[in-house]
């Protein structure tokens, strides 16, 4: 099946945000515009609609003849405090989601902590998970 432009533009991007060190790109609309083969206005639509908040990413931009955007992917979004009550399996999508971690990687996580904890206490589970949600968090932030 072909890909649309807007998905081979989110794809593009997205893989220079997974290979940057900081999880950051700066693009110029007119570039990415001339490799795609496309008009300026089309790079904007996939960057307001497919890089948002919401999906994990901080945009800001910048127009004019020297203009950029600047894409960050944003950590996760929850709140040190609240890390204690996340569930990790939600805590892993989110992460799967945002692609800082992989299926793979997601699924292994989720086996050993199901059979590490299969016949632990209720509480000693959720100070677990508690312990795993934080040490991925301050990991990922």
């Amino acid at each position: 099946m072909k890909k649309s432009l807007a998905d081979r533009i989110e794809q593009y991007l997205k893989v220079l945000i997974s290979r940057s060190d900081d999880k950051a790109i700066e693009i110029q609309r007119i570039e990415l515009a001339e490799t795609f083969d496309c008009v300026p206005s089309q790079v904007t639509y996939v960057i307001s609609t497919r890089f948002t908040e919401k999906e994990g990413y901080i945009t800001e931009s910048r127009r004019g003849g020297c203009g950029y955007v600047r894409i960050r992917q944003s950590p996760p979004s929850f709140g040190e405090d609240d890390l204690e009550y996340i569930d990790l399996f939600a805590f892993l999508a989110e992460l799967k989601q945002r692609q800082l971690l992989s299926n793979r990687e997601a699924e292994l996580i989720k086996y050993l902590v199901v059979n590490t904890c299969a016949s632990l206490p209720g509480e000693d589970k959720r100070k677990i998970n508690a312990a795993m949600v934080k040490a991925l968090y301050n990991y990922f932030v």
